[in-house]
């Protein structure tokens, strides 16, 4: 009558993951018919992540030492088990779900189609219903690929691709860097940027044959889906190819910024990644003082809006939060306290960010995502009042511990008190960007003070909470002492 927790999984353990440092994280794996799952060693099972098996692009081989990597759609997964045996019983087990999942894996089940020369119709297609699958003429034949203008400085990849504006196909010279995807119209033999897609805004990147052909895709991003069409399929294949890699760079990029700057727990993550979404590449600001890099690294183009700025364009505002530049539409001045800065510099100005900026920091306002003590834990020596909320912290976790057990329902109304900042019991060192706020303004200490006052008034004048004190084991005083009351007890 139980519930079967292994139901409909194939296999189960233990796999280390390489991260972007060349670090090895321990994760629990499950795989399933139709997908790897990563959870964190934790009593509540976290998904950290996902890997669905329709979208597994090839297997690696297996090393001695237990090492195996697995190709996902713009993503590549290095793993290691215990042994290479181990390793080995992974892939197979893995090898089995795809041809499950995927049977066209087989090459002997794939149905080419094809599309006669003379643009007539093929033989055996005047009866066969499946007819109106087949591609007709591809626009391409027709089309100008040749690239006359000299590429950009920063280019991975630069060609003549065709876009799909208002049913019809217009051509564009689309320039790859590893952190933009611009986008070119040409006049008098001059390219004139038409858009700009910082990579961080990449959702994925994707083969369409509906459009089409093989050489059709489509680039999806937070702004709009670029459907595109290039020379032929191996041209196609290759632009797609480039774009997964430059959003991998960037992705392992900003992970070990986070690494450096205050690496987020595995919860924090998961929390933001349904939180932020196409504000997350800010996440790397939060804990480190932005550097600012200078206007030709965004090739004169609004961080927010792809718009010019610079020079004869738009001036161009910096965004005090994250050093980068945006027109004034996408800043208007407003102005807010800075995370890092305070938590390096105990700078608590207010400073102008972009209104991107100030959307990122409302929406993670109340997540407890900077752990003081991983990220400068020097501050709580030079700063005096820094000091005093760490004690008054530390005291109200002690605290906590008395009323999580106590049948009064003391918790429950503590609970009310803290407005839902439930980690103040838990952890003295989280902060989130509104108690940062409150430190600024002087408000935080006292709302510490109040709940302090409130749980050790409970603790000292309940019976339950009484009987748990403890009495002094050198004199053996009849006083009861509690290990929260650091003014008169030494644990």
């Amino acid at each position: 009558g139980l519930s079967n927790p292994f139901r409909g999984l194939l296999k189960l353990g233990s796999l280390e993951r390489r991260g972007a440092m060349g670090i090895w994280k321990e994760f629990s794996c499950e795989l399933s018919p139709l997908e790897l799952r990563l959870f964190l060693e934790h009593e509540d099972r976290i998904c950290l992540e996902s890997f669905s098996l329709l979208r597994c692009e090839s297997l690696g081989r297996t090393h001695s030492d237990g090492r195996f990597e697995l190709v996902f759609l713009g993503k590549k997964l290095s793993l290691r088990a215990p042994s290479g045996d181990e390793a080995e019983d992974w892939l197979e087990r893995i090898r089995e779900a795809l041809h499950k999942c995927r049977p066209q894996l087989e090459e002997e089940e794939w149905e080419t189609l094809e599309y006669p020369e003379d643009g007539g119709e093929g033989p055996g297609t005047q009866s066969d219903s499946s007819a109106a699958l087949q591609y007709g003429d591809p626009p391409g034949n027709s089309f100008e690929w040749t690239l006359l203008q000299e590429p950009e400085l920063d280019a991975i990849k630069e060609g003549v691709l065709y876009v799909e504006v208002d049913k019809s196909w217009v051509p564009f010279i689309f320039s790859l860097s590893l952190e933009t995807l611009k986008c070119f119209k040409v006049r008098n033999n001059d390219k004139i940027l038409s858009n700009s897609y910082g990579i961080e805004t990449i959702q994925d990147i994707l083969p369409d044959s509906s459009l089409g052909g093989p050489a059709f895709f489509k680039v999806i991003t937070s702004k709009a889906v670029l459907k595109l069409q290039a020379e032929d399929a191996e041209a196609a294949a290759s632009w797609r190819q480039l774009v997964r890699g430059a959003l991998m760079s960037y992705l392992e990029s900003a992970e070990e910024a986070l690494t450096l700057g205050g690496s987020l727990d595995g919860n924090s993550q998961v929390v933001l990644k349904n939180t932020v979404k196409e504000n997350g590449f800010l996440l790397q600001y939060l804990v480190a003082i932005p550097m600012e890099k200078g206007l030709d690294s965004q090739s004169f183009i609004c961080a927010g809006c792809s718009r010019q700025i610079g020079f004869s364009f738009a001036k161009p505002k910096l965004c005090a939060f994250s050093g980068l530049y945006y027109c004034d539409s996408c800043h208007q001045d407003e102005e807010t306290l800075i995370p890092s800065r305070l938590i390096h510099n105990w700078d608590l100005a207010k400073r102008g960010v972009s209104r991107q900026a100030l959307k990122f920091l409302t929406q993670i306002r109340n997540q407890p995502l900077i752990d003081l003590q991983r990220v400068n834990e020097s501050l709580y020596d030079h700063v005096e009042r820094m000091g005093r909320i760490l004690r008054s912290r530390e005291q109200l976790k002690l605290l906590g511990d008395y009323l999580s057990v106590c049948r009064s329902g003391a918790l429950k109304e503590l609970s009310k008190r803290l407005d839902h900042r439930h980690y103040l019991l838990e952890c003295p060192h989280k902060y989130s960007v509104t108690d940062l706020r409150q430190i600024a303004d002087g408000g935080f200490e006292p709302f510490l003070q109040t709940l302090i006052q409130f749980a050790s008034h409970h603790v000292y004048n309940c019976d339950l909470c009484t009987q748990r004190g403890f009495i002094c084991q050198i004199c053996n005083s009849s006083d009861i002492i509690f290990p929260f009351e650091f003014d008169t007890t030494t644990r």
